[in-house]
């Protein structure tokens, strides 16, 4: 009897699965999944760093770990001019600051950001094959859903964020936690708050977690040591590290004060709702689930640790840029978590392992492979191929970053930040709506050494009509002129990139 095409494939696949499924490949499966993730993520964000595209808060961590080496106080003048602990407690940067005496920070720092999204894929695996016992092929898929996943993309290509090491160990103190491994469920968990401090809500929703698996103690320990971390920060810590930075800003129609707000959010819960299930935030939620299917709402109780802190994320007013990238760690982890537990769900239980109808999983990957083309940053319609190239432009930049003087104190466009990080005064020049007036020349000169500006952030988009693009320039050499009746001049003009030295 003739074997048919479809079923050579089928036993093709069968026998790749069997060899999967053993006891040595299902050890070794995970790590070489996140050897492999981490090259590529590591080759897209040094990509990016090369072509000279990083993003403020990436000069800003450059910064901090300059004045950490040099013993001074690590003020972030390049964004916030406070601290830069004072955010989010990352005190897991500090260690990372000091060894960057031995290795060029922004590589380091890149480099451990993109080994931790890779190396969530460990626990990731774990999470399918015990707790969910999905087989191998499943497996793979759920860690191949996870690396197309647009926010772990956003996450490694957005600069550099303390937080974004948090999600292997959420991951990890999940299973952990699941499993009563309870020693690497603390270590785990410890390390998740030292990167964000309110991630110890996080942890705290773990515990209660543990706590309903029958392990009461230990999920009560860990709903204490969360809450008292998330609160002794943010009550405690946070007002001695310096002012301007403050949760409490997104939540400025509550109150203005801890209390005041909570007492706001108590008084008005129709605003708070209002707020939460507002269209942004649906938006929001969509982004989130969608690649994955919805699976976790199958099993939602795996998200339900993080609904308390992702409520209060969602009762805020902040940018899109935080929503979509910071702030979705800790609910990242936890879709992860959940989502196993969903193709679980729809699958059927053998003696050992749940097998599920291939063609789940195939809408699964298509779902995961639609996202990531449409709105991950290294999607091929951004032709991430051709990152990591330098052009005239970019030789221009270096050249301005070695003519200016070390202990100058610099205000300079975006794409000079990374370069000029490493300095104790550094601030972003902004330039405002492309069509509006011109900076302030007065302001922009306070107190500044050096001004790098890059005349193409005065231009509109692309598209724009001559006449657009005519004003754009006008307001630049307005803003240059100003300058120098201050009394700065230019000392190096090259491909669009001017040093203007007082």
């Amino acid at each position: 009897m003739t074997v048919t095409f479809r079923r050579r494939v089928d036993n093709i696949i069968l026998r790749w699965q069997g060899r999967l499924d053993g006891d040595g490949a299902d050890r070794l499966a995970p790590y070489l999944v996140a050897g492999a993730l981490f090259v590529v993520l590591l080759s897209l964000s040094l990509a990016q760093a090369r072509s000279l595209d990083g993003a403020p808060d990436l000069a800003a961590y450059t910064q901090a770990a300059w004045s950490i080496r040099h013993g001074l106080a690590p003020i972030a003048t390049v964004t916030t001019g406070s601290n830069i602990f004072a955010a989010q407690g990352a005190a897991v940067f500090y260690p990372l600051a000091q060894a960057s005496r031995l290795v060029p920070t922004i590589p380091l720092l890149l480099t451990v950001q993109s080994a931790a999204l890779a190396l969530a894929v460990v626990p990731l695996w774990r999470v399918c094959r015990r707790l969910a016992n999905l087989r191998s092929g499943a497996s793979l898929l759920v860690l191949a859903v996870y690396a197309l996943y647009p926010i772990v993309q956003t996450l490694n290509l957005d600069g550099f964020h303390p937080e974004t090491l948090a999600l292997p160990f959420l991951i990890g103190a999940g299973y952990f936690g699941l499993t009563q491994h309870w020693r690497r469920f603390a270590a785990c968990c410890l390390i998740a708050m030292m990167c964000r401090a309110d991630l110890g809500f996080a942890v705290a929703g773990l515990g209660v977690l543990v706590m309903v698996q029958g392990y009461r103690r230990r999920g009560g320990l860990a709903v204490a040591a969360g809450l008292i971390w998330a609160f002794g920060f943010l009550l405690v810590v946070q007002p001695h590290l310096g002012s301007g930075v403050s949760q409490l800003q997104a939540y400025a129609a509550y109150g203005s004060t801890p209390w005041s707000v909570m007492w706001g959010m108590l008084s008005n819960p129709l605003a708070v709702l209002e707020q939460v299930f507002s269209r942004e935030n649906f938006q929001l939620l969509v982004y989130l689930f969608a690649p994955v299917l919805f699976l976790p709402f199958l099993s939602p109780r795996y998200l339900l640790p993080v609904l308390p802190l992702q409520l209060i994320y969602l009762a805020g007013d902040f940018s899109p840029a935080t929503r979509y990238g910071t702030q979705a760690v800790a609910i990242t982890a936890f879709i992860f978590m959940a989502t196993p537990q969903g193709l679980s769900r729809l699958g059927r239980r053998n003696v050992e392992r749940v097998t599920l109808d291939r063609r789940v999983l195939i809408t699964m990957m298509v779902a995961a492979l639609s996202f990531f083309v449409l709105y991950g940053p290294s999607s091929p319609y951004n032709h991430p191929w051709e990152w990591g190239s330098q052009d005239a432009a970019d030789g221009a930049r270096l050249d301005a970053r070695d003519g200016t003087d070390v202990n100058a104190r610099v205000r300079a466009s975006d794409s000079m930040l990374s370069l000029l990080a490493e300095r104790a005064v550094l601030t972003r020049l902004d330039a405002g709506a492309a069509l509006g007036p011109a900076p302030d020349a007065d302001a922009a000169a306070l107190d500044m050494d050096e001004i790098v500006i890059d005349r193409r952030a005065f231009l509109p988009v692309d598209g724009s009509s001559d006449l657009a693009m005519s004003i754009a320039g006008a307001r630049e050499h307005t803003f240059e002129v100003k300058l120098e009746a201050l009394g700065f001049r230019v000392v190096s003009d090259a491909q669009d990139i001017v040093v203007l030295r007082r």
